[in-house]
């Protein structure tokens, strides 16, 4: 009953927001939860809520484990993006991390800030601070997409992280490859297969995933 009281009372702090906005919805499965080079779960499943007006957004994703022994978790974020130069923007937001079902610290507050460059790849890099961690991160990332026809594509991506908390500090990385087909205008759906390691925690793990997506 608690997650379905969260998971409702931000659809409907979201759905408040004027009715002009951009709003889209996605749900998916995961056979592994990797954050920031850790294991969080095994297979799981996600949904998330994103809503966009005018520069700001605000959303909630939430990972619930099928598989006993994880904890769920719900994130809450919130920004702006916005150009700075020619080719060039900026993302700058916040999320809370909460944990209901977790006997001790439960939730955690992160501020971000980001830039995405409008060129081959589509690089960007983002910078996080984590206040009740103390915890810096710095993670890049590249992409492509590749035209399959007129409906389905598919995606390449590539990622390298840093953290530098209190006492504690590693790295890590990972790539994605996904096939993504266009249901319709406003909708798609995905499946594809992701590698992730890095220089603490567990060993390197390949996973699989897939999601339906809509926009409104």
């Amino acid at each position: 009953m608690k997650k379905l009281l969260i998971i409702a009372a931000t659809i409907a702090a979201l759905s408040s927001v004027n009715a002009e906005t951009n709003m889209s919805a996605a749900i998916g499965y995961d056979s592994a939860y990797i954050f920031r080079g850790f294991k969080l779960a095994d297979e799981s499943m996600t949904v998330s809520i994103d809503m966009e007006f005018d520069d700001a957004y605000l959303g909630m994703w939430t990972n619930q484990p099928i598989v006993r022994g994880f904890d769920n978790e719900f994130d809450f974020y919130g920004g702006m993006g916005f150009e700075i130069a020619e080719g060039i923007s900026m993302d700058v937001g916040g999320t809370l991390y909460y944990y209901p079902e977790s006997g001790h610290n439960t939730e955690t507050f992160e501020l971000y800030a980001g830039f995405a460059f409008d060129s081959e790849l589509t690089p960007a890099v983002y910078f996080y601070y984590d206040l009740d961690l103390e915890a810096f991160t710095m993670q890049g990332s590249i992409g492509e997409s590749f035209e399959v026809d007129d409906n389905s594509t598919i995606d390449v991506a590539a990622f390298y992280g840093y953290v530098d908390g209190d006492m504690f500090s590693y790295s890590y990385y990972g790539v994605s490859a996904d096939v993504v087909y266009s249901l319709s205008d406003t909708s798609a759906a995905s499946i594809g297969v992701r590698y992730s390691d890095g220089s603490s925690g567990p060993e390197d793990e390949v996973y699989f995933g897939a999601s339906i997506s809509t926009g409104f």
